[in-house]
């Protein structure tokens, strides 16, 4: 299986920083239950409290700001972490689209790049079902809806058995 995060070290202000940016993500189209479970075990995982999460939400989120604190494969995390956050409540919004590119620019990801982190957390997620779900067609089923090829789900499921 992909390993999402795999040598990403991130400090306290990295980890918060992402957490503001994913609020600011999910509020959006509306802040629903699974996502804020998402950000808050992201963020508890990193060393944050529960309780901290309002604090993160009442700080908002500046870009600006986000771009002079993530920078490098933490750009990539916290973009990475976004389109995670997107497929959360099964819903990909245009908006969502619009809001994680408008991150990626003020980041210096390129679009090229940016797509390349979208294909992997969309293998990321249809690996976690190839290994959970024997029924081969319904996780080919599943590829397609994420918007995959056929070449490349095939690829992901092999990877699986």
């Amino acid at each position: 299986m992909i390993d999402l995060y795999e040598g990403v070290e991130l400090d306290a202000a990295q980890t918060a920083m992402i957490c503001r940016g994913l609020l600011d993500l999910a509020a959006v189209d509306g802040l629903h239950e699974t996502e804020v479970a998402l950000i808050n075990d992201f963020y508890t995982s990193s060393g944050g409290g529960a309780e901290d999460i309002k604090v993160l939400q009442e700080a908002g989120f500046d870009l600006n700001e986000a771009a002079g604190i993530l920078k490098g494969e933490q750009a990539e995390t916290f973009l990475l972490s976004c389109y995670m956050l997107i497929y959360a409540d099964g819903l990909h919004s245009n908006e969502e689209r619009l809001r994680v590119g408008e991150y990626a620019s003020a980041l210096d990801v390129s679009e090229g790049r940016l797509e390349e982190l979208h294909v992997k957390a969309r293998l990321y997620l249809l690996s976690v079902l190839a290994q959970t779900l024997k029924n081969r067609a319904v996780v080919q089923a599943m590829g397609s809806e994420l918007g995959l090829s056929d070449d490349v789900i095939s690829s992901a499921i092999q990877k699986e058995d």
